[in-house]
């Protein structure tokens, strides 16, 4: 039981990571296109969903320390 409660701990630290680099990627070292007022849109998606995906993996890490 506690390998198990481990290993979730560990994959929602692994996503938490890849939550943060999609936030920040289209505003730091992957621009999403050469005209930014086109894509703002995208950008702004791209951000709230690193964001969404971070807020998950956090709720995870903290039901898998109960």
């Amino acid at each position: 039981m506690v390998i198990v409660m481990k290993l979730i701990v560990i994959l929602n630290i692994v996503l938490l990571v890849l939550g943060i680099l999609v936030a920040i990627a289209p505003w730091t070292f992957v621009p999403v296109c050469v005209n930014p007022m086109r894509c703002w849109d995208t950008r702004m998606v791209e951000t709230i969903l690193g964001g969404a995906i971070t807020l998950i993996s956090l709720v995870g890490i903290m039901k898998g320390l109960e």
